[in-house]
């Protein structure tokens, strides 16, 4: 049985990015379009079930499915890191697109980039910042 089960973890890992990427832009595209952002309902922060606070992601949902229809003033209103986070999925998803076709291993590149200090402290200084405005707004 641990046989088997080794073998299929050696067989999900020989996976290109690629399938993992696309499968899960198009699952949370479809789940994104699928739920309605303004229909009250239980959150769908972990933060704000378990804890009662907003999290940095709080309104991340509604923010993207206000971007997915084009909504970008109502996407900037729930969450201000959509716009980041929605480049960077686009970014990834292309880019293994183009890796798939070319057959090259940009995509591990982006997977593993790391920021410089500064640039690093700024992303951090972000977070923060639109943390402290979900703690307000949520």
């Amino acid at each position: 049985m641990k046989d088997k089960l080794n073998a299929l973890v050696n067989q999900l890992r020989s996976v290109q990015p690629f399938y993992w990427i696309w499968a899960g832009v198009v699952l949370a595209i479809a789940f994104v379009l699928s739920i309605d952002p303004h229909h009250p309902g239980e959150s769908l922060c972990y933060s704000q079930q378990v804890f009662g606070i907003a999290c940095p992601a709080c309104g991340m949902g509604r923010a993207f499915h206000s971007l997915l229809h084009i909504h970008l003033t109502e996407a900037l209103a729930f969450n201000p890191l959509v716009f980041p986070a929605a480049v960077y999925v686009v970014l990834l998803a292309v880019v293994s697109l183009l890796d798939f076709i070319k057959g090259t291993k940009n995509t591990q590149k982006i997977l593993r980039f790391r920021f410089s200090k500064p640039a690093a402290l700024i992303a951090v200084l972000i977070v923060l910042l639109v943390w402290i405005r979900n703690l307000y707004v949520y």
